[in-house]
């Protein structure tokens, strides 16, 4: 049976419930199992936000060190610290389980900053990526830590929420009914990253007997959301809710056990209606492919109108030139010169992808983890992650293994992004914070990238670059595609750095566009036009009836094509590999 023993919280930021002692020091103390980590009672006193890795070690946010009666470490913890750090007490909160009394103060890093692209840029727009300008950034997305939003105004028109439900932020738009121009936003963190930065730890907490708290915490976004747009007096018409198939069935309570295993069956896929006591307007939950392709792909898909059976387009949705135009069908294998493949492909820590020719669309996902979504264990957002790894190849600090030379293998690289946005190692001192004379243009801080960086976007692109190909053979490998990055991670992508890394194969250089929010446009598009009853839940369900949706763990070639693609840099695609095989 397990002892409990009593956990004392030195804390310096004034959290409440707090205690006093005599030199002014404030405390908490915590009533702990000695069976279980010290995370899990963290977690209940609302003491940290989680632990990104979802308690397995990997990311070593959950930082705590003992001021007395330290534990003995863990293997991981000796991997994830170093000697130092262990010898003055520092361990991890989802390891450690200490068996006696004990004191300790929170060590882990402030909540990071992440950029939220609230707007999307039309798909007609030619613009190239690689040289695309980003000075009208501040009109593109809202920067929030914990809770940010826009100052509130006033309207009066018919109005309709829009959100994005995902799983490291929640972006929520008020918008005009009939003009779709936005009145107000709102943007948190998604509060359920305290149980796991990605899907399965969140599927696993609700298993375990979190589903009413996952439910809650994130429910309570919502509400703070709706009160603020409330505040402005318009006549809220109705809400449309898009995210992943997990995100979406944590927020309704269903029960996710099935996300989670083979054969891997949502517990519902079509529209749903959500009800809440204190909202007087219908909110809907947008339908999902399957349980690795949700709602937030489906709203993509119709704001860019690649959804079948949207061959007309919807009035402010312009459809792609050609789109749908398949002049030549499929030629036994051979590149078909007569048709433009286009790519939908949303990176968060879920690697979710569609791709159609307007005759055959097919849909799948890889898990990306955190690295695409800032859940770096150097805090660094994807985009950044990206062109951090590219300037380190280029430098010849990182070879295409992914192995860092000494000493950075051990020690990691400082990196600083220069005035002109570019990221260069510094050379001269591997753990110096300090630029290189001359180097007038090098910003402030400087971001340390680790071999465990390296190989978290080195997996996470390996996976993703293995579905691309998967998708492209599947459609006859055609001469000619167009990419539609949407998000945040495509939006301040380097196309130049994806292609160097070898995210995205030489054959889509200069057809790739970020545009933006897919997910939070569609949504508000889904939920005018259910409004307005424009269409309905059979016809949503009508169109998703055609997407094929493939599970790439069943694909026969996604192992060899994973190990592949772990390469950093350019390799041969799988067109050429299928073309030397024949």
């Amino acid at each position: 049976m397990s002892e409990q023993i009593k956990i004392t919280v030195v804390l310096e930021n004034g959290k409440s419930n707090n205690m006093s002692d005599d030199s002014g020091q404030k405390s908490v103390v915590l009533t702990h199992d000695s069976s279980l980590t010290i995370m899990s009672d963290l977690l209940k006193a609302h003491l940290i936000n989680g632990s990104f890795c979802g308690g397995r070690g990997d990311c070593g946010r959950c930082r705590i060190r003992f001021l007395k009666g330290a534990t003995i470490p863990t293997p991981l913890e000796r991997s994830a610290l170093d000697a130092e750090e262990l010898r003055l007490g520092y361990r991890l909160a989802c390891l450690a389980k200490p068996k006696d009394d004990c004191v300790i103060e929170l060590a882990c890093a402030d909540a990071e900053r992440i950029n939220v692209v609230t707007d999307m840029i039309a798909v007609t727009d030619n613009i190239n990526q690689s040289s695309q300008n980003k000075s009208q950034t501040e009109k593109q997305r809202s920067l929030v830590t914990e809770r940010d939003a826009d100052a509130p105004g006033e309207s009066a028109v018919e109005s309709v929420i829009a959100v994005d439900l995902g799983t490291t932020t929640i972006a929520m738009q008020l918008a005009e009914l009939a003009s779709g121009k936005i009145l107000d936003t709102w943007c948190e963190m998604n509060p359920q990253r305290r149980y796991g930065a990605d899907v399965l730890s969140r599927i696993r907490a609700s298993c375990e007997g979190a589903r009413e708290d996952l439910q809650r915490i994130v429910t309570e976004v919502l509400e703070r959301g709706v009160a603020r747009f409330q505040s402005r007096g318009t006549k809220i018409q109705g809400m449309c809710i898009a995210g992943n198939t997990t995100m979406q069935h944590l927020l309704t309570g269903h029960d996710v056990s099935g996300l989670g295993r083979s054969p891997f069956t949502p517990a519902v896929s079509g529209l749903q209606s959500y009800f809440h006591a204190d909202w007087d307007f219908p909110v809907w939950i947008t339908p999902v492919i399957s349980a690795f392709v949700g709602g937030d792909i489906v709203a993509g898909l119709y704001a860019s109108g690649l959804l079948p059976g949207m061959e007309d387009g919807w009035p402010e949705t312009s459809r792609p030139d050609g789109f749908g135009q398949t002049n030549a069908g499929r030629q036994g294998g051979k590149h078909d010169g007569g048709r433009t493949v286009y790519f939908l492909i949303d990176l968060g820590t879920n690697g979710e992808m569609a791709a159609t020719d307007g005759a055959h669309m097919i849909t799948t996902a890889t898990a990306a983890g955190p690295a695409f979504e800032g859940g770096a264990g150097a805090g660094i957002v994807g985009s950044d992650m990206v062109a951090c790894t590219a300037a380190l190849l280029d430098a010849g600090i990182a070879d295409g293994s992914g192995l860092l030379a000494e000493p950075y293998f051990t020690e990691g690289v400082a990196l600083r992004r220069t005035a002109s946005g570019v990221y260069m190692p510094v050379l001269a001192d591997p753990v110096a914070d300090r630029p290189a004379d001359g180097a007038a243009d090098a910003l402030a801080a400087p971001l340390r990238v680790t071999q465990t960086d390296i190989r978290a976007i080195q997996t996470a692109k390996a996976a993703v670059r293995a579905g691309v190909e998967i998708l492209y053979e599947k459609l006859g490998r055609p001469a000619r595609v167009q990419v539609y990055l949407a998000g945040g991670f495509g939006y301040y992508l380097d196309t130049e750095a994806a292609l160097r890394i070898g995210l995205l194969p030489e054959h889509m250089r200069g057809s790739v566009k970020a545009v933006g929010n897919t997910s939070l446009r569609g949504a508000y598009l889904i939920g005018r036009d259910l409004a307005l009853h424009r269409t309905d839940g059979a016809s949503l369900e009508q169109s998703l009836s055609a997407i094929e949706s493939l599970n790439l763990a069943e694909q026969e070639e996604f192992e060899e094509l994973y190990i592949r693609y772990m390469v950093l840099g350019s390799v041969k695609s799988a067109q050429n590999s299928h073309m030397e095989k024949r």
